[in-house]
């Protein structure tokens, strides 16, 4: 009769130990829950993506890289062949816009 009481006692310990387990485990997911909902806001997505536009210098280099070579291809293309109608321009306006815009890209790594 004690061996049953001795396994029903530790079996009692084992349950307090499990809810307690499960206790501490649901207020981290409820901490958790707070952090995630609290960093998928709109307004703390924009603000993290300035602050990491800010503190990255290789970012503003490739964005300005980009910048300068879309724009290069697109005054080209404008000053080649402006507001033509005709669709062979219009295709090697296009043409000439994304090679400028790659040479000028290459140009400005180098």
């Amino acid at each position: 009769m004690t061996w049953h009481k001795n396994q029903t006692s530790e079996l009692d310990i084992m349950i307090a130990r499990l809810e307690l387990e499960k206790k501490i485990k649901f207020e981290e997911l409820k901490e958790q829950l707070a952090i995630t909902s609290e960093s998928i806001k709109p307004i703390n997505i924009i603000k993290d993506t300035f602050q990491d536009f800010t503190h990255s210098p290789d970012l503003k280099s490739n964005l300005l890289q980009t910048a300068v070579s879309i724009t290069g291809g697109y005054l080209s293309k404008k000053l080649l062949f402006g507001k033509s109608k005709s669709f062979f321009k219009k295709t090697i306006g296009n043409l000439l816009q994304y090679g400028v815009a790659y040479f000028i890209s290459k140009k400005v790594k180098a």
